[in-house]
């Protein structure tokens, strides 16, 4: 099939909102398409923190409250929306049967009563009171700073009533399930635990006899009469046998074929590794990197309910099916930014043998300096006393009138308590920072890396094609330099390759000993995501390592391998309606999308295997089923309404009368056609004009019919707008000029070859563009409905 430059064009043009499709909601690409971040990003929605909403809870029970330590049927209203049927229940341990008060935690269960019942996407969410916190701002603040480095659960404040009366402000907490998942990781297949404590639990019988090994754990129990301890559910070993592993760790979901073999496994790696082989080895089965800022944010926050303080309760761990390694996840985080914790060293726990998670890593040097450097960026970006002290303020200011007037809050902290927990929050961080600043492990200076860049062909930030390797430059000062080392790796998430790089004039890294380093990532197949950063080690005494970015591995630098098209024209897209009201209906009087393809031979095609997509990202989202033909010279509806339930052929996506992409590829993913189309009309079509070969056009529909015989025809190219743009190459600068007979003032865009919108302006006749400083290679210059390719020299 044909392809033109100008289909080429637009592809690139909607990149940025086909890569959005595809990732999970707390993964980003930057508006220059070379970063890739997971999390930093603003809630909205249900856990929006800038705003307080109100939930209000109707029991028709008058004894309800004696009916809450399991699930209560209730009336939910939230934003004038009435849910009937939710389930309410007491939530937690400690602040349930120690809380005397009726701030209580609850667990909403909005689908209870109804499986498909859910508040803007979540279908079970827990509203924490805020025992033992007089601030009430702890749990949000906790999440909020580690929402930027690991996965964490959202939070936002809500004001309860309850049968009409006020229960004043809850801490409104993500529920740790498959839609937390989904938010963070690339599929929800993997295997979720939750830490316990058989011996400590309410409610679950008798405790099983202590586990073999020296960490029985327990709080005051055998072996630790002191208090909290590491115990067989802090990642201890006990034995292969996985069933004695059952009694402590609670498997919540799993699609993998051996969750516990999966858990033994990476528990006895991390146990029973010699320890010079866990530096090479133990990162197979666990995400160091996401352990490593887990164990930073648990111990700069100093939490008491996570695994650095009680070891064996109160956290997660996920067996990740994507990349097939094991991590921590946080989950309770009340307990959080204490006074009387605020000289917690940085390495609690770590000459604890009972906690290998902290002991056997921090063992390593290579962890240990890993840990510090995330410690560090932890420490000046979201303990920067005028940041934190702001945020706590916006808080506080949120909740401040319901604090003042919550009688039932009273019975826990009185309003003037809050306003001495929320100082004191504030203290703590002075506290907290001057003392880790002030760490000797912590107080040093590493190296500064920066102007990090990538070259293909020596062409700075050119996308590579399958068969090119990519050169990676970085400039490293401020001291005596140890080694460079790039890393690198295929995919969106998942392990990463390290190799040296070089200052010596031979490794595309400019002239010897100028600062400048270099690098070479292997060429990868075409379509593939290439994630890399840098990292820098200082020749100390320990190896003080640095990284660029500083966010390196849930913010790291970015490209993508391009991805080449057929050249056949046998199947072409032919038509398509994206807003079908009354034209044509299916076989069940449906009026829904469709798309007509068009084979343009005369022989019969077998489209077993073949695709459509509405997501570049994603090319294989819906296959024809086995046996599906197209005659020659005649077409194929397949109907775009995401119901494959209904006989023929029925896709699962559905097309956009706001404008999108459709693809149709072979079965082994080659682009064979592609539409990019903007904003549709009502029961008018998109078809290509003359009938399978031409550009598209606006028309009345022909379904299932040659597109020639429409009856009216509204060319999309036909506009009194023409673009000039000179000179072209350009080196400084680009002179736009804009002819249009009706004078208006259009939308100037600017896009790199990966799609992403690097400069916008609006224009009535003529601009001029200052391109020096763009990277040299290709861009794509839009107005309105015009396209032109410029290169920058």
């Amino acid at each position: 099939m044909k392809r033109i430059l100008y289909l080429l064009c637009i592809q690139t043009l909607l990149l940025g909102n086909i890569y959005a499709q595809q990732l999970p909601e707390e993964m980003k690409i930057s508006p220059d398409g070379r970063r890739l971040t997971l999390g930093g990003n603003q809630t909205t929605g249900f856990y929006d923190d800038t705003q307080v909403k109100l939930i209000e809870l109707e029991f028709d029970q008058s004894n309800y409250w004696d009916l809450l330590d399991e699930d209560t049927p209730a009336k939910l209203i939230y934003e004038g929306e009435e849910y009937d049927g939710v389930g309410v229940r007491f939530k937690g341990a400690t602040s349930d049967f120690m809380n005397n008060t009726q701030k209580k935690s609850f667990n909403i269960s909005i689908d209870y009563s109804y499986e498909d019942l859910d508040i803007q996407g979540y279908q079970t969410t827990n509203l924490n009171g805020g025992f033992q916190d007089p601030s009430n701002l702890r749990e949000i603040l906790f999440n909020w700073i580690g929402r930027h480095y690991n996965p964490s659960l959202k939070t936002n404040f809500i004001h309860l009533k309850i049968n009409g009366e006020n229960w004043g402000a809850y801490s409104n907490v993500q529920q740790l399930n498959n839609d937390y998942i989904r938010e963070w990781f690339l599929n929800d297949n993997g295997s979720r635990f939750r830490c316990t404590d058989p011996n400590f639990e309410p409610g679950q019988g008798p405790p099983p006899p202590p586990p073999p090994g020296p960490c029985p754990g327990g709080m005051g129990g055998p072996g630790n009469p002191s208090g909290w301890g590491g115990g067989p559910s802090s990642l201890n070993w006990l034995g292969s046998d996985t069933i004695v592993y059952q009694d402590y760790y609670d498997l919540k979901g799993s699609d993998r074929a051996d969750p516990w073999g999966d858990l033994v496994t990476a528990i006895d790696k991390l146990n029973n590794l010699p320890t010079d082989q866990l530096a090479d080895s133990l990162g197979q089965y666990f995400d160091m990197d996401k352990t490593l800022w887990y164990l930073a944010h648990e111990l700069m926050l100093t939490d008491e309910d996570g695994y650095i303080y009680k070891g064996r309760m109160d956290y997660y761990v996920y067996y990740d099916d994507a990349t097939e390694v094991l991590l921590p996840l946080e989950y309770d985080g009340n307990s959080t930014m204490e006074m009387n914790l605020v000289n917690w060293s940085p390495f609690k726990r770590s000459n604890d043998a009972c906690f290998p998670l902290m002991n056997r890593i921090m063992a390593v040097p290579e962890f240990r300096q890993r840990y510090l450097a995330h410690c560090r960026t932890l420490i000046e970006e979201y303990m920067d006393i005028d940041l934190i002290h702001a945020k706590i303020d916006f808080y506080a200011d949120l909740i401040n009138d319901l604090e003042a007037d919550d009688p039932v809050g009273d019975q826990l902290f009185s309003y003037n308590q809050f306003l001495d927990g929320v100082e004191e929050l504030k203290d703590f961080f002075v506290q907290r920072r001057n003392f880790l600043l002030n760490h000797n492990a912590i107080n040093r200076t590493p190296l500064d890396i920066s102007a990090v860049s990538y070259s293909t062909n020596g062409v700075e930030f050119q996308v590579p094609e399958s068969n090119e390797e990519v050169s990676v430059q970085a400039t490293i000062s401020g001291g005596d330099i140890q080694a460079v080392q790039l890393y690198y790796g295929e995919g969106l998430m998942g392990a990463f390759q390290k190799v040296l790089m070089f200052d010596d004039g031979q490794h595309n890294d400019g002239a010897a000993n100028d600062g400048i380093y270099g690098a070479t990532i292997p060429a990868f197949g075409e379509g593939s995501y290439v994630r890399y950063y840098i990292e820098a080690i200082k020749a100390d005494n320990v190896g003080t390592r640095s990284y660029e970015p500083v966010g390196a591995e849930h913010d790291v630098f970015l490209y993508r391998v391009q991805i080449s098209t057929s050249t056949q024209e046998d199947i072409v897209i032919n038509e398509i309606l994206a807003s079908n009201t009354e034209t044509v209906a299916d076989q069940d009087g449906e009026f829904d999308d469709w798309i007509e393809l068009y084979n343009a031979t005369n022989q019969t095609i077998d489209l077993s295997g073949y695709y459509l997509s509405d997501n570049f990202t994603n090319l294989n989202k819906w296959d024809f089923p086995e046996g599906t033909t197209i005659d020659g010279g005649s077409y194929l509806i397949i109907w775009a309404d995401e119901d494959g339930s209904q006989d023929g052929l029925h896709a699962n996506f559905k097309l956009s009368k706001d404008g999108e992409e459709l693809f149709l590829s072979s079965p082994d993913e080659v682009i064979l056609d592609q539409v990019i189309f903007g904003p549709q009309e009502t029961d008018l079509a998109y078809a290509r004009s003359p009938n399978g070969t031409g550009d598209f056009v606006i028309k009345d529909p022909t379904f299932n019919d040659n597109n020639d015989n429409a009856v009216s025809v509204v060319n999309i190219e036909q506009s009194s707008l023409t673009l000039s743009i000179y000179p072209n190459p350009a080196n400084t600068q680009l002179h736009v000029d804009l002819n249009s007979l009706d004078k208006d003032t259009y939308r100037l865009e600017v896009f790199n070859t990966l799609g992403q919108r690097i400069h916008q302006k609006d224009i009535s006749q003529k601009t001029t563009l200052d391109c020096s400083s763009w990277p040299a290679g290709s861009y794509y210059i839009k107005v309105k409905d015009k396209v032109q390719k410029i290169i920058k020299q």
